[in-house]
């Protein structure tokens, strides 16, 4: 998996189905069927050995080859659930140390502007929702999509995805926390070079 090979309709593609597959892994624990789909990545090649975003999509191939469906809805509600210990994957909580702040605010009010008001729903600084935002706005070919991001995805979900691979009980998260590290650093300098 080497972005800097595809197409430009293709890397966009691509940039969008990872952003939606990050959605998917951060809001539910994955399927015995999702799983099944990514055991099927293969592993890393040779030449693709020096690029971050292929070793952690290898990773993520073995980490479901390895996984269990009941083990991973395990891990997920752990790191997830609410308990104590658990991460808090909203923007607010990275970017002000408590829930329904100002970055909430920030969002909703862009959100309304893009024609995406998700109607005062809780989550909308939920770090699977702002990727499944980032991934639509890339599938309607929207230039804000650079605004959207530098303002509301790299200035916490380096830190939020750091959290989740260094988590101690993160075994198959670990993988998904490595591959959203590695894509957001390559996600930041392509969205400066292309706008």
């Amino acid at each position: 998996m080497s972005d800097e090979k595809l197409p430009p309709g293709e890397q966009d593609l691509w940039r969008a189905n990872i952003y939606h597959l990050l959605t998917r892994l951060l809001t539910k624990p994955p399927s015995h069927q999702l799983l099944a789909h990514l055991s099927e990545i293969p592993p890393l090649r040779q030449e693709n050995g020096g690029n971050p975003v292929a070793l952690a999509w290898s990773e993520l191939g073995e980490a479901s080859r390895r996984a269990a469906e009941p083990s991973v809805f395990a891990e997920f509600r752990a790191m997830f659930g609410g308990e104590p210990g658990a991460l808090t994957p909203h923007a607010s909580w990275y970017l002000a140390g408590e829930l329904n702040a100002r970055p909430l605010a920030l969002l909703r009010a862009e959100l309304a502007g893009l024609g995406l008001d998700r109607g005062g729903a809780p989550a909308e600084d939920h770090a699977g929702v702002v990727c499944d935002t980032m991934g639509l706005l890339i599938e309607i070919e929207d230039p804000r999509q650079i605004g959207f991001f530098t303002r509301h995805l790299k200035p916490w979900l380096p830190a939020f995805f750091s959290d989740v691979r260094g988590f101690p009980a993160a075994d198959f998260y670990r993988s998904v926390g490595l591959l959203g590290e590695a894509f957001i650093e390559i996600e930041s300098g392509y969205l400066r070079k292309i706008y």
